[in-house]
Formats: C-alpha cells, structure tokens, sequence
C-alpha cells in the first residue's frame, strides 16, 4: 500500500464527518445547508470538509452544490470493506489465532456471514455441544459427509457415529499421532467402521492442527487447545469457503493412506 492510500485511509479513518458529508454526496449533488443537516455539525466544518475533499478529487462542483467523483466513490467504498473486513478480523480472532491456515489461503471475505462459538471459563464444553447440535442437522441434510480431526476422543466418536451408522457416505483423515492413539482406545469400533462400504477412514503423516468438517452445503472450521480440547468452532455455508475447505480435504486425502484392519492392529 503506497503512502497516499494510507493517508487517504487515515483522512476518512479520523472523522466520521468526512464519511458521512463523502456518504451524502454519493446519493446526488447536494448543498452545504443540507449537509449541515443531514450531518448535525457546524457549517464551518462542513465547508472545511468539502473545500479539503475537493482538494483530494474525491467531490466536485456542480449545479445545486457538490457530489462525489468517481474517485470518492471507490474511495468510500473501498474504506467501508477495509472497516468490514477489520471488523471480521476482530470478531474471529479467537479461531485465527489457533489455527494452521496460511493467510494467503483464506479470505476474510469467506468469514463475514459465519458463526463462531468460543469456550468460555462458564462454558468450556460450549463449542463440542454447538457443534455436535449443528453437525448432525447439517447430516441429514446432505448426502456426504467429509472430515479432518486433529483428534479423536469420546466426544467426538460420540457425535460421528450415528452418522457414520446412519449409513452417510462418509470420508475422515486423521495424522498418525492420532490414529495410533485411537486405535488402542476405540480398536473395535475401528474395525466395524472400516468394514463398512460407505465410510473411508484416511491416516495422513503431516501432524493435524485444525479441525474441518463438510456436511452437505454446510462448512465447519474447529480450533483446538494444546490439550486437544475444542475451543473454537465455525460454521459457514459461504459457497467460497466450502469451495476452499472442500479442496484442502482433497489435498490432505491425496497425500494420506485408507486406514485398513492390518494398520490398525499394527498400531494398537
């Protein structure tokens, strides 16, 4: 970002005024009185507005007043989504500090329709129930159900099985760590859920950080503690974000090998 758009950004950033005078003179041309009113400040700061906005190109003169050039349009609008897209920073900072995703990967844009739930010192357990609630509506409802856990423990068998029995084309991946440490706690179930046509489980070498599961046209995004606990969890039916969760599940899938019985009694 060159030093004239900072400035620009830090001009509108410094006064609601210049945004809302800005904001008036994109909906037609109007005159310094109405500005006055529709902004409720002094005329004085009105036309130091206007006289330092129309230094910067942003508005002109015209008959009946002012109104906004193309420029001061984009540049309004370009403030607005920098305004959204901080906001929507700020409000997931909770799953983005936790999570293994390259910035360069995820927009911010995906987010801003998504829900978040955070434990909390009342709640702990807040965003494994949301979760489990969300998760099986989000089953029914599609005909395929793809995942990666970083973990696997009681909560989660818990909320997966009636999916996986409930006869849900399923597809999981899971990192070595884990598969080891499942396989001697829950080596039957192993063995059953493999055997089943319709479920697919995958053991990746690369250790697992984040947690993403697709149920049908529904996206969710888990973030975990050092202790394996979830923490945070987000759901999403943004078409890019299901788009980019959809092709990291392939990647990882690719790179991964079918859990057969043979690894799983080598491992338990």
């Amino acid at each position: 970002m060159s030093d004239d758009q900072d400035l620009g950004i830090g001009y509108l950033s410094g006064s609601p005024v210049r945004v809302a005078i800005l904001d008036e003179l994109t909906d037609g041309p109007a005159k310094p009185a109405d500005l006055v009113s529709a902004t409720d400040v002094s005329r004085t700061t009105v036309h130091r507005s206007l006289t330092e906005l129309g230094d910067r190109g942003w508005i002109d003169r015209v008959d009946g007043g002012y109104a906004a050039t193309t420029i001061g349009e984009l540049a309004l609008e370009t403030y607005r989504r920098a305004r959204t897209r901080f906001r929507t920073i700020e409000r997931f900072e909770p799953f983005l500090a936790h999570v293994d995703v390259d910035a360069a990967e995820l927009e911010v844009d995906w987010l801003e329709t998504a829900e978040l739930v955070t434990a909390s010192e009342t709640r702990p357990h807040q965003p494994v129930e949301w979760y489990a609630d969300r998760v099986a509506v989000a089953a029914e409802e599609g005909a395929e159900f793809r995942g990666v856990s970083p973990v696997v423990n009681r909560q989660l068998v818990q909320i997966h099985t009636p999916i996986i029995e409930g006869g849900t084309q399923t597809s999981l991946v899971i990192d070595e760590a884990t598969c080891r440490a499942a396989a001697e706690q829950y080596a039957p179930q192993f063995r059953e859920s493999i055997a089943l046509d319709h479920y697919e489980l995958y053991v990746t070498e690369k250790p697992l950080s984040t947690g993403l599961s697709l149920a049908g046209e529904t996206v969710f995004l888990g973030a975990y503690d050092s202790n394996g606990r979830l923490v945070v969890v987000l759901e999403s039916t943004d078409d890019r974000l299901r788009t980019w969760t959809a092709s990291r599940f392939r990647r990882l899938r690719e790179n991964a090998r079918l859990v057969t019985a043979d690894l799983i009694d080598s491992m338990s």
